[in-house]
């Protein structure tokens, strides 16, 4: 009877040890990134943009790496309070050695300063799994369009 009770205990340690484990390999990814639109939608059939990344991805909580996304979405609006569905698209990050990617779903908001509040929510395909969500702000009063803000998980 106290080996079952042993083996029953055993084997349920082993149980959440092993879900703690998988839970652990969807990598964190969370910082700020800033950069340019290279290329517009009407241009390129995808808006399609470069930027650095600094923050933490993984354990690594001073990561420092790049990130291009390409996203298709609806027309922009130009009335305040109206967004623009981001249909579809990719986003890949370079952190040192480490590419992390995914897809991309998402919202443009048009503010009134010809500037669009923007929700990007980013699918890990790979390495991992789950989501992780950018907020910014993409401000079209400069050539080229740059974009600013934050991504969290």
């Amino acid at each position: 009877m106290k080996n079952s009770i042993r083996s029953l205990v055993l084997l349920t340690v082993l149980l959440i040890t092993a879900g703690s484990v998988r839970a652990d390999s969807t990598p964190i990814i969370q910082g700020a990134v800033s950069g340019l639109e290279i290329c517009q939608l009407t241009t390129c059939g995808s808006a399609i943009f470069v930027g650095f990344f600094t923050g933490q991805v993984g354990f690594n909580t001073k990561a420092l790496g790049t990130i291009a996304v390409a996203v298709q979405h609806n027309e922009l609006p130009d009335s305040l309070g109206e967004c623009a569905d981001i249909t579809g698209g990719e986003w890949v990050m370079w952190v040192g050695l480490r590419r992390l990617h995914g897809s991309t779903t998402g919202k443009l908001c048009f503010n009134p300063n010809n500037t669009f509040s923007v929700m990007v929510t980013m699918g890990l395909d790979f390495p991992g799994s789950g989501d992780a969500t950018f907020y910014g702000t993409l401000d079209h009063n400069v050539f080229p369009p740059t974009i600013k803000g934050f991504i969290t998980q």
